[in-house]
């Protein structure tokens, strides 16, 4: 695996990435000589399925979330305060 400084990454970027693509090559990415990183081509597919994935899990825990505070806003609410009397008092 051939190795690679940081300097001369950020010169021939374009070049080694296609070279990451294209033939599938690995680097060992080095900073003042030692090494820092692991750049390796990836399976696009298995990649992609697993950022649908992420990005499901997120907005599914962002709506969780959002039901969980509205609950807790719910049961502290005072009884009989009406919302729209409430938000009146907060806008005056």
């Amino acid at each position: 695996m051939p190795l690679i400084g940081v300097r001369e990454l950020g010169q021939q970027t374009a070049k080694v990435l296609r070279q990451v693509r294209e033939k599938k090559a690995e680097y060992v990415i080095t900073y003042q000589g030692r090494p820092v990183a692991l750049l390796l081509p990836v399976d696009t597919e298995a990649v992609e399925a697993t950022m649908v994935e992420a990005s499901k899990q997120s907005v599914s825990g962002g709506w969780d979330t959002y039901a969980r505070v509205a609950e807790q806003m719910r049961q502290a609410w005072p009884a009989g305060q009406e919302t729209q009397k409430v938000l009146d008092e907060i806008r005056r």
